[in-house]
């Protein structure tokens, strides 16, 4: 009986220590690390096929896959540089070329070439 109690008490405190570990390291997962290689606005190019959009070259962390990625920003999309841990809102704007940043995304990933995708939010790491 001891033992049984014992087992069921360790089992416990593990579980414990798993929430724990899942709660400390929680935060939305982003879909895509990468490089701003082109950025395409409504009145940069008549040619763009996607006004308000860039085209990042990265990994998506879903399957570690390699590639260029054409991104949609929205109204709703969220951007941010991140300034050490705490991230400071910024705008469609201070998107360059040749920075650093980490994209999360909302809704599907077309199957085209380059694939297309709407982002919720941005954050510029460097």
């Amino acid at each position: 009986m001891r033992v049984v109690t014992l087992v069921g008490i360790l089992f416990v405190m593990f579980l414990g220590v798993i929430f724990g570990v899942l709660c400390a390291t929680s935060g939305t997962p982003v879909d895509m690390k990468g490089t701003i290689i082109g950025i395409c606005t409504n009145s940069s190019q008549p040619t763009c096929d996607m006004p308000d959009s860039m085209l990042i070259e990265g990994v998506l962390t879903s399957g570690n896959q390699n590639g260029n990625v054409s991104v949609k920003i929205t109204n709703e999309t969220q951007i941010f540089r991140k300034n050490g841990n705490k991230p400071i809102q910024s705008s469609f704007d201070d998107l360059k070329p040749g920075e650093s940043v980490e994209i999360r995304f909302i809704g599907p990933v077309t199957s085209s070439y380059p694939p297309e995708v709407t982002a919720s939010n941005v954050t510029i790491v460097g």
